[in-house]
């Protein structure tokens, strides 16, 4: 009687596992083609997502334009009222006089601050980006 080798052990093992994994099948279903109508109402449905993203660049670009400038605005006259209170603070000689300075600057960026918040909320929301369109 004939013992197996080593080596005959290895590839009956492996041609097994090779033999087991099975045969990949391809799918045999198929799409259908689409109608001329189909094929106009998708093209006809991208030219209107073209529009709308066309659109919506613009809006949002002046939407940011608008929310920037009430942003160079708030820090305008937050730089102005910095600049007054330093020089007042610098100025004064009583602890009076510092404290209405600090107060007076205090309520000159509430004040822009309030601005800037109703210029910004002025502008609405944001605009939405459009939807894609479905294939």
């Amino acid at each position: 009687m004939k013992v197996l080798s080593v080596k005959s052990i290895g590839a009956l093992v492996a041609l097994g596992l090779i033999a087991g994994m099975g045969s990949a099948v391809a799918d045999t279903t198929t799409k259908p083609k689409l109608t001329i109508e189909e094929k106009a109402a998708r093209k006809a449905a991208a030219e209107l997502h073209k529009a709308a993203v066309v659109q919506f660049k613009s809006a949002i670009a002046s939407y940011r334009s608008s929310a920037d400038s009430a942003r160079a605005t708030f820090k305008a006259a937050y730089e102005s009222a910095k600049a007054t209170r330093d020089a007042a603070v610098k100025a004064a000689t009583t602890a009076e006089a510092k404290s209405a300075a600090r107060s007076a600057f205090t309520s000159a960026v509430a004040a822009a601050k309030a601005t800037k918040d109703s210029a910004i909320a002025a502008l609405g929301a944001k605009p939405v980006a459009p939807t894609k369109v479905a294939q």
